[in-house]
């Protein structure tokens, strides 16, 4: 053998006959009458292996996570509908006591006599909810401050009239 040359593998059968490694059974030993084993194919889609795993279970400590539809929920703290829960999807609200009719828009009624008929919107988005004020004629106050339009954050209040409702976000950015 030449340095740098390897060592050539010859397949032989039980008898000692030099056999192609393509071949399962030696073609001398059984006349030429067994077919040919062909080297199997690349995988299809079909025959992708897919682990599924056992979903999780919750034990009897642990609390079930309820799924969040909402990217924002409004929670009065005060006034006529004292405890209501508006879930703000992605899309755009409009709220007031009397609200109208608006193409693209979802329209939520608050029984607040102090309240414009269209008294504020929201843009709600998965990266944002967006407040507008809509002209209403007592203003619409975020955390005390009179705003135009603003950004809602974790937290803050919205007063319209009489109703107070307090911010919870379930922001999904980048989703």
């Amino acid at each position: 053998m030449f340095p740098g040359s390897r060592a050539k593998v010859i397949k032989h059968c039980p008898q000692g006959h030099e056999m192609p490694m393509s071949e399962a059974v030696c073609p001398r030993c059984s006349g030429g009458r067994v077919p040919r084993v062909s080297a199997p194919a690349g995988r299809d889609m079909a025959e992708a292996t897919m682990i599924f795993g056992a979903p999780p279970v919750a034990r009897a400590s642990e609390p079930v996570a309820r799924k969040v539809d909402y990217v924002a929920l409004l929670t009065a703290r005060s006034g006529p509908e004292s405890g209501r829960q508006i879930e703000v999807t992605v899309g755009r609200w409009k709220l007031g006591k009397a609200p109208r009719e608006e193409a693209g828009f979802t329209l939520i009624t608050v029984p607040d006599s102090f309240m414009s008929r269209d008294h504020f919107a929201l843009e709600a988005g998965v990266a944002a909810v967006i407040l507008r004020d809509l002209g209403s004629t007592n203003g619409t106050l975020v955390n005390g401050s009179r705003i135009e339009r603003h950004m809602l954050r974790e937290g803050d209040e919205i007063r319209a009239g009489e109703s107070l409702f307090k911010v919870s976000l379930s922001l999904k950015a980048g989703s």
